[in-house]
């Protein structure tokens, strides 16, 4: 009796281990469930995710770049990930406060930053909590190209600028949003490279700046053509100059910088950060669902759309961290001395 009660519990515990052993290889690790592997445990994770509402938080306010293209990327993940896709405005210190509570957020992958000044927000010291040993980079989507506007018949011409800021050296008012934003930075440059003595007036958004320029406040703005299409196509404000290499064949007349032999291309970077801590699984897998969403024709139509198809803009988590590495070092070099507060 004791000999057949012992063939029972020993078939019993058998069936279990393999029971285990099946599970542990179904789910693709080598590893059993309660074997403390970080692995196996965040594949699971990943496997289960997400089970609840994403929040996307943008330092900026709405209406801006930043947070029609998290709103538009956000959209087409809900589709794809079958949950809410939250967009949380948190404006203040050019973004920084919002890259600040996504510091301090849960590293479970439901807290994911929208960026476009993280390099030069670590190069001025605007924001202590924003180093990328704090984020991993998950994916950039768009590279802009900036452009000099001014109201309609404030200049003639970008020579015209050129005279008239040589002939009155610090009063020609440039608009731009923020300080320690990509703005300030495309101003510093045009000023060394054109030996210009000019005056940089930040605005707190888009709209602002715009209706600044138009009523005569200040002189010029630097800006994106994609927000300003409508009052280019009216004729209220007026390219003077791209910062590209080639013409923009919509504009075949608008110089370029590179032509002007300025060396100054750069332009807004939009993407998205996330805690390095989230596991690498959850990372993985919302990096493929951004491909997705950047591949689609929905949202290469929003780029069209919005004249941010210009440049290339897709770059994955490995290539967009090294890129965020490098411009850390690019734009200390150039904002040395600069004033940012």
């Amino acid at each position: 009796m004791k000999k057949n009660l012992l063939y029972v519990l020993f078939a019993l515990l058998l069936s279990v281990g393999l029971a285990a052993c099946g599970s542990s290889e179904t789910d693709g690790g080598g590893e059993a469930a309660d074997g403390g592997d970080d692995g196996a445990a965040a594949e699971g994770a990943a496997d289960g995710y997400p089970e609840r509402d994403i929040e996307i938080l943008v330092g900026h306010g709405a209406g801006g770049g930043t947070d029609n293209f998290a709103r538009q990327v956000a959209k087409q993940m809900e589709e794809i990930l079958g949950v809410n896709i939250n967009v949380i405005n948190q404006e203040g210190a050019s973004g920084a406060i919002a890259k600040e509570m996504g510091a301090k957020a849960p590293a479970d992958g439901y807290t994911i930053v929208a960026t476009s000044a993280l390099p030069i927000q670590v190069a001025t010291g605007i924001n202590t909590n924003n180093e990328l040993n704090v984020y991993n980079a998950l994916a950039r989507f768009q590279s802009d190209t900036y452009a000099l506007q001014a109201k309609a018949g404030t200049f003639e011409s970008i020579e015209d600028f050129v005279a008239q800021a040589e002939a009155n050296p610090g009063t020609i008012r440039i608009g731009g949003t923020g300080v320690g934003t990509m703005d300030q930075v495309v101003f510093t440059l045009l000023e060394r490279e054109t030996g210009l003595d000019l005056e940089f007036v930040p605005f707190e958004g888009a709209g602002q700046m715009h209706a600044a320029v138009l009523g005569g406040h200040i002189e010029a703005m630097l800006e994106e053509i994609g927000p300003t299409i409508s009052s280019v196509e009216g004729g209220e404000i007026q390219p003077l100059i791209f910062f590209a290499e080639e013409r923009i064949e919509d504009f075949p007349e608008i110089p370029t910088s590179v032509e002007n032999g300025w060396d100054i291309t750069n332009g807004v970077e939009r993407g998205f950060l996330i805690r390095n801590e989230v596991p690498q699984e959850i990372i993985d897998k919302l990096e493929q669902v951004a491909k997705e969403v950047y591949d689609s024709e929905e949202y290469q139509q929003y780029e069209e759309n919005s004249y941010l198809h210009l440049r290339e803009g897709w770059l994955g988590s490995a290539d967009y961290t090294e890129k965020l590495r490098n411009d850390i070092e690019v734009f200390t070099e150039i904002l040395e001395g600069v004033e940012v507060e």
